[in-house]
């Protein structure tokens, strides 16, 4: 037994309308009378006709789909980012393809960036954070792509569109908040040195401190790669090179929770000994022991955004308007105040 798919022609013909009429009800394009439009709509439903997304990309060229390239996504900042692209995706009514990098800092590009453009995306949603030199080919063939692109993680440059979390200014009232505690030696435990995201925290550490008055000492820095395992052994550098120390900012919750398992093995209390705040808010943050402060990052929303950004782009683009270089959209992440950070106590 064989099934015909209805047509838009077959809509048409029991409408007694044409076959525009049918795609203005549908589309929207052109206004259609209340009564020929519900008329339609009801032929539709009693059909079951759904529009065929290749024919209308042939007629309006656009294929309504957008290339989403990411990686991490078994850490919870990518994951999540990846839940906000495809959730206003949905909405907007564009399919998503995906393509995963397993090697962000040195894997080429241009392969990955043809193979989209051969499978006719509207435009790029680039969710792989910048790590030292991996934008160099972007920065080359941005301007000459025949389809939009918008980076997520990305210091911004000529001709390029970004969606981000103000990093620096998360690695500011992170360390502004242990200030105001009362907290005199803070140390900080950076991610890798080569990302744009762990350098912005690491700025806004040090503005907080220099903005106190405090001097900035190389003692004070350990350098981790965002996994707990290093975030304990930096705990254990820093309190060897630094023992003053009486706070440490944490460029990431997973180093947190890794320091604060080192700050168990030195029989350090926390937060009397030493008050830690990380950065992420990952569900695990509030069930530590203690809780751990943290600045939360609204990842979900850069991933909405970066969609909502793009498609505002290829709209634009098909309607002949004119595009201009737009600033970049950080958004401002939100400090979290748990029992890892209690102020000190002061005597007086």
């Amino acid at each position: 037994m064989s099934f015909r798919q209805t047509t838009i022609n077959d809509v048409a013909k029991r409408a007694q309308v044409s076959v525009s009429t049918v795609s203005n009800v549908l589309t929207g394009n052109r206004p259609v009378s209340e009564e020929t439009r519900e008329r339609v709509l009801q032929i539709v439903e009693e059909t079951g006709y759904r529009p065929n997304r290749l024919a209308r990309g042939l007629v309006s060229r656009s294929s309504k789909t957008i290339g989403v390239v990411a990686s991490g996504l078994e850490f919870f900042g990518p994951s999540r980012t990846l839940v906000g692209i495809e959730q206003e995706a949905s909405e907007r009514g564009y399919a998503l393809i995906l393509s995963l990098i397993h090697e962000p800092a040195t894997a080429e590009v241009e392969p990955v960036v043809a193979n989209l453009i051969t499978h006719q995306v509207d435009g790029i949603v680039w969710a792989i954070p910048e790590i030292g030199h991996n934008r160099a080919w972007w920065r080359a063939a941005v301007n000459s792509l025949p389809i939009p692109v918008v980076f997520l993680n990305h210091q911004v440059w000529p001709g390029s569109e970004c969606v981000d979390v103000d990093n620096h200014y998360g690695g500011y009232i992170a360390t502004n908040h242990l200030l105001a505690s009362g907290f005199q030696h803070i140390g900080l435990i950076a991610g890798p040195q080569t990302w744009y995201a762990a350098e912005m925290r690491r700025k806004g550490w040090e503005e907080a401190l220099c903005g106190a008055g405090r001097s900035v000492d190389p003692r004070q820095i350990a350098i981790g790669d965002w996994s707990p395992q290093s975030g304990e052994q930096a705990l254990f550098a820093l309190r060897a090179a630094y023992p003053e120390m009486d706070a440490v900012f944490v460029s990431n919750d997973q180093m947190a929770i890794g320091a604060m398992r080192a700050a168990s093995d030195l029989n350090l209390r926390v937060p009397d000994d030493l008050a830690i705040v990380g950065f992420d808010d990952i569900p695990e943050a509030a069930f530590t022991q203690p809780r751990l402060t943290t600045i939360r990052q609204p990842v979900i929303e850069v991933g909405r955004l970066s969609v909502a950004t793009l498609t505002d782009i290829i709209a634009a683009e098909s309607d002949a308007a004119a595009t201009e270089q737009q600033s970049p959209i950080l958004l401002q992440p939100e400090l979290i105040v748990r029992e890892s950070s209690r102020a000190k106590h002061r005597t007086s």
